[in-house]
């Protein structure tokens, strides 16, 4: 059942109403109207960046599991943070990361190799590019600190894949580089980026 929608933007949260009308939604008008009602089960989110995980933590402390689109959050710092919050409220924080869960041939390509019909997955190679589309792009979208850089928006797909594919539980970061080579009108974005992965069964991404 979806029972709240809130954003800052009222307009917003007005439209979400309006295209969902038909479950009932209500707008909010202040974040903890969601997080101080008990039936509330479980809040989808999709902030900018940098406050996913901020969100995450108030959310999870309120006693409700977290689902954020990706990248869940931006630095290390709040890495760790959400790590304590989970170990301290039991509750889930989940990332949406569609190009796998919502790609048809993702999703059937994971499905041969549980099934052992390509065999053994020793490297994965994935390439993530984006159109840059930036009339459609927030302002926030072209601030490092606040998108994260395009490893984190965009590659953590391919690291999340690569993960996945090969059965790896953790992975060590070779190399890495980042680059603005055709944007100088946005100084903080990266238009380029990449990383030379190992998994701790020995798996190599790119």
């Amino acid at each position: 059942t979806l029972k709240w929608v809130y954003d800052p933007d009222p307009k917003k949260a007005e439209s979400f109403r309006k295209a969902y009308e038909a479950t009932g939604v209500r707008v909010a008008e202040r974040e903890e109207q969601v997080l101080d009602d008990p039936e509330v089960q479980l809040v989808a989110a999709a902030c900018v960046t940098s406050e996913r995980a901020a969100l995450g933590i108030r959310v999870m402390k309120s006693g409700k599991d977290y689902f954020v689109d990706k990248a869940p959050l931006t630095t290390l710092e709040q890495l760790k943070a959400v790590k304590e919050a989970v170990r301290e409220t039991g509750k889930k924080y989940m990332v949406s990361y569609s190009e796998r869960l919502q790609s048809e041939s993702a999703v059937y390509a994971g499905g041969l190799i549980q099934k052992g019909a390509i065999g053994k997955v020793i490297q994965v190679l994935g390439m993530g590019p984006h159109r840059l589309n930036a009339p459609s792009r927030p302002d926030w979208f072209f601030r490092k600190k606040y998108y994260g850089g395009i490893l984190c928006d965009i590659g953590s797909h391919q690291i999340e894949q690569f993960l996945y594919y090969t059965g790896a539980g953790d992975a060590t970061v070779v190399n890495s580089e980042i680059g603005n080579y055709n944007h100088p009108e946005y100084p903080e974005l990266d238009d380029f980026g990449d990383a030379t992965l190992v998994g701790d069964n020995g798996a190599m991404g790119y």
